[in-house]
Formats: structure tokens, C-alpha cells, sequence
């Protein structure tokens, strides 16, 4: 009796849960996650390095998530006293040529919401030269442009989400998972990978073909071995 009332004493107790999300294919780590106890209804988000701690109870049940990746479950029990790694897979759509619908990829819907988004708080721009001038003139130079503050500010805005649209893009094509993948890099020495040989937006612009990345890829895989044993 003795022995069954410790047991259940020790279950009734609130442990602390902790652990790291990491990508199943890259082993990166995954920040914004959110660890979900069922129970009470609790919630914690993974930090930059994929940590969290979560208070449970034994028995209780775990929801984990990332955007754009599988979900996953655990039971929890008190005989969790290291920390955990939980390995979540990607969602389909974290890889390149994936459809979601008529012929366009998510990658390419998203990029059509952003700029909609983007358009919609940015307003419009007032051009530099204005066609429609007074009758009997010429092009005049709209002043409101040139020293207009907000209108400035608007093209600086939209130098920047080009550029991080061109950065997207980039990962969408050259994925870490993609090129974890057809490697066998994992970790901090994909990242070494990554950080060398990432392609730069014009030159996926200019090679569209998967082929073309993979060729890519497998060229720049033997350079990175051969520096490796160097």
C-alpha cells in the first residue's frame, strides 16, 4: 500500500518538460514552435535554438507544431528526466515543385499574397514625371516625389521587400532540407555547406531547371569533401 501511494503521489506531481525541436532531414533547429500541454491548456514557444520547458504531469498529453511541418504527440511521464529532442518532418510544401493548386507552387501563392499585402499597406506612389500636365506644357516633375518624405520612405520599403522576396525565393530553391536531402549533410556541417555554396537570386534565375540545382549541388558537394580533408 505504501509503494502504490508513493506511485501515485509522484504521478499527481507537476515535473517540468524539456526539450529541443529540431528539422528530421536538416537536424536544424526549429524556433516559434508551440508546445501545447492538452490538460491545462498551457503554451510555451520554442526560442531560437528550438528550446522549451513546459510544466506536466504524468499522463498529460503534448500537441507540438511548427508551420509548415507535421504535428506531433507525446504522453507525458515522470521517468522524462533528460531532455528531450523531438524530431519533426517537413510538410510536403517545405519542398521545392510542390503544386497546391492549378499550376502555381506554394512558394509562388505566397509570394502573390505578400505583394497583394504588401501593395495594400504601401498605398500608392506618386510617379517622378507626370505625363498629364497642363494643356500647353510639357512632362512636368512631380516635387512630391523627389522631396516628399512618406514617398521616399514608400520606395525604401519597397527596395526591401524586393530584396526579401529575392531572398525567399533563394530558399525556396535552395532549400536546406532539399540539399540535406540528396547529401547526407546534417547539422552544423550542412550549415558550413550552406553558408559556402548557397546560390546567389540571379544565378537560380537564370538555371530554372531542378536538374540544374542538383548538378549544382553534387558539384559543389565534391569541393566541399575535398576542402574537408585538406
Amino acid at each position: 500500500m505504501l509503494l502504490v501511494l508513493l506511485v501515485t503521489q509522484a504521478q499527481a506531481q507537476t515535473s517540468i518538460l524539456k526539450g529541443y525541436l529540431r528539422d528530421s532531414i536538416t537536424h536544424y533547429p526549429l524556433p516559434n514552435g508551440t508546445i501545447i500541454n492538452q490538460r491545462t491548456q498551457k503554451k510555451v514557444t520554442t526560442n531560437d535554438s528550438g528550446f522549451f520547458f513546459l510544466d506536466a504531469t504524468s499522463g498529460d498529453r503534448i500537441y507540438i507544431q511548427v508551420p509548415e511541418y507535421n504535428y506531433d504527440t507525446l504522453n507525458y511521464t515522470p521517468f522524462y528526466t533528460d531532455i528531450l529532442t523531438i524530431y519533426l518532418s517537413p510538410a510536403g510544401s517545405i519542398l521545392p515543385g510542390v503544386t497546391v493548386r492549378a499550376n502555381y507552387t506554394k512558394y509562388q501563392l505566397d509570394s502573390m499574397s505578400r505583394k497583394a499585402d504588401f501593395d495594400t499597406i504601401r498605398g500608392n506612389v506618386a510617379p517622378t514625371v507626370d505625363s498629364h500636365a497642363p494643356e500647353g506644357f510639357g512632362a512636368t516633375i512631380s516635387m512630391d516625389r523627389v522631396w516628399n518624405k512618406k514617398a521616399k520612405q514608400k520606395v525604401k520599403a519597397e527596395k526591401q521587400f524586393n530584396k526579401t522576396e529575392e531572398q525567399l525565393y533563394v530558399d525556396y530553391r535552395f532549400s536546406p532540407q532539399m540539399v540535406s536531402y540528396y547529401t547526407g549533410l546534417k547539422g552544423d556541417t550542412l550549415r558550413d555547406y550552406m553558408s559556402r555554396y548557397t546560390p546567389s537570386y540571379s544565378w537560380l534565375r537564370k538555371h530554372q531547371s531542378q536538374q540544374d540545382v542538383l548538378l549544382y549541388i553534387n558539384d559543389k558537394l565534391k569541393l566541399f569533401k575535398k576542402g574537408a580533408k585538406t
